[in-house]
């Protein structure tokens, strides 16, 4: 896992995704970066010490795919993210976040409020309801890796 240790919503995800990881048995290596800076160098050690790579969606991150993307293609290494843009700018694959839909079902939560229907000291906190699934077709060619046929209406070329 690859986050800026630095923002709130990264720590989040990466305790989440540690969980989920050790919970499949796999094992779980973090490498954290606190600006741009240290990006290249994060994403070198990385590859090093891990068959593939998950990165949540982080800002630092999603301004500096393309120097990810440069590291992990040498060495052929997988990088899922959590967001389309990420993907977009050199990741593997998402089944992340979609801001469209999400800043769409924060304004009807807004609605809500603004009319009077919910107090939001009273509203569950809510998750994304709708997700991209979206793979590089481009990043696939450059690490060796097919996608099966099934999941072909997902490819973007990039």
């Amino acid at each position: 896992m690859l986050y800026t240790s630095n923002e709130d919503n990264s720590i989040i995800q990466a305790r989440i995704a540690k969980e989920a990881i050790e919970n499949l048995g796999l094992n779980y290596v973090e490498v954290t970066v606190t600006n741009s800076n240290d990006v290249q160098q994060a994403a070198q050690t990385i590859v090093e010490k891990c068959d593939a790579i998950y990165v949540p969606t982080d800002n630092v991150f999603a301004s500096s795919m393309p120097i990810v993307h440069g590291v992990t293609i040498a060495s052929k290494t997988p990088v899922i993210a959590g967001e389309s843009g990420m993907v977009e700018n050199g990741a593997l694959a998402t089944l992340g976040i979609n801001y469209y839909d999400l800043g769409y079902q924060t304004g009807l939560m807004a609605i809500d409020v603004l009319t009077g229907k919910s107090k939001p000291a009273d509203m569950p906190i809510k998750t994304s309801e709708k997700f991209d699934f979206m793979i590089n077709g481009t990043v696939a060619e450059e690490i060796g890796l097919t996608i099966p046929d099934d999941l072909k209406e997902f490819v973007i070329t990039k």
